[in-house]
């Protein structure tokens, strides 16, 4: 039996590895030479899906550790809303995109059972490449296969781009993560060591140039003494949900499948969280003798795609409760979140929906 996935990303990265280590061969179609991908991006990590990757890897996976998240709103600085901690326990685990990327990336390196294959996915021909495989997972959002058979959606275009870069700083006890909902949208300070912390701006417009996303960020900037900004990344924020995740033989898989606002850190959450059910599937598929073929699909995406989709409506919901309520003078939000902030019950399945999700 042999697995194809298409596509040079982290999501294929930690799939190739998930089945190296069940002893499946597994074939990966990319664009370009294999390489190592730069980026500023960085990814938050629940405790759960942080253990799970160490599993995967057998390893150490150097990360930052979060104790606390607070948040703010417009006008209510220095005094937090609400916040969320947990006794003994990080809330969020935070490394770059491109240190975790390499961490698998080594991995493939040096396995077996998984091999690279260089081939222009936007090309009808990896349409005839991949027909021959007992199950394909495609987790490419632009590619041959995605713009012709992925294309039913529901989606929602918030007219905002994201706007992602570093700063660095004095040295400081670094390990709260801090949300911000301003009039221009949602600013978070995310900190990846004492002297370095990564900012996510999810700007209200179609575009704006770097001076003057760095002018609004310095204007809500009361944490941070910086001497460094660093590269401005940019990308489009929409919230898109698949209809349908299979054809013939092909699974539809990662951002591919759900893309939701990055207000809460959860997007990239919500697929490793998919890897772990495709692989319980797989290992009851192995334990019973069964093949493994695009079965192993039709049951993923009966146990996940209603979970998906509410997840990613509730993630869109707070970020619409807090448009709204920015636009009232955040009327709403203080007087309900004090009473929220001292609430255990609230902050017990608010910890655990963001720790396992809906579907866990």
């Amino acid at each position: 039996m042999k697995i194809c996935l298409i596509g040079q990303n982290l999501t294929n990265l930690i799939l190739a590895n998930v089945f190296e280590k069940k002893k499946l061969n597994v074939d990966i179609y990319l664009n370009r030479k294999f390489k190592n991908i730069k980026t500023n991006r960085t990814i938050a990590l629940s405790s759960e899906n942080y253990d799970y990757l160490k599993s995967v890897t057998k390893s150490s996976i150097p990360c930052w550790k979060s104790k606390e998240i607070k948040i703010f709103t417009e006008g209510f600085q220095p005094k937090e809303i609400i916040n969320f901690n947990k006794k003994n326990k990080e809330v969020f685990n935070l490394i770059s995109y491109s240190k975790l990327n390499e961490i698998f990336s080594k991995k493939i390196i040096k396995s077996k059972f998984i091999k690279l294959h260089h081939l222009d996915t936007s090309s009808p021909l990896i349409l005839k490449k991949v027909k021959y495989y007992d199950l394909v997972i495609n987790s490419e959002n632009k590619n041959f296969i995605s713009n012709k058979f992925f294309t039913n959606k529901i989606k929602k275009n918030y007219r905002s781009r994201a706007y992602t870069f570093t700063i660095n700083h004095p040295c400081k006890d670094n390990n709260i993560a801090i949300q911000v909902f301003t009039k221009f949208g949602p600013l978070a300070f995310l900190p990846l060591s004492n002297t370095k912390t990564s900012i996510v701006f999810s700007y209200k417009g179609i575009d704006m140039d770097d001076e003057k996303i760095v002018d609004i960020f310095k204007k809500y900037n009361s944490f941070y003494p910086f001497t460094k900004i660093n590269k401005i990344e940019k990308l489009s924020l929409s919230f898109e949900m698949l209809r349908n995740y299979t054809y013939e033989n092909i699974l539809a898989f990662g951002d591919l499948i759900h893309r939701i606002h990055p207000l809460a850190g959860q997007g990239f959450n919500m697929t490793i969280r998919d890897i772990k059910i495709i692989s319980k599937i797989v290992n009851d598929k192995i334990s019973l003798g069964l093949p493994i073929d695009i079965s192993v699909a039709e049951d993923f995406q009966s146990s996940t795609k209603h979970f998906n989709y509410l997840y990613g409506k509730a993630i869109d919901g707070i970020y619409e409760f807090f448009r709204f309520d920015s636009k009232i003078n955040n009327s709403i939000s203080k007087p309900v979140f004090k009473i929220l902030n001292n609430n255990s019950i609230f902050k017990k399945y608010s910890d655990i929906l963001s720790d396992k999700g809906l579907n866990l």
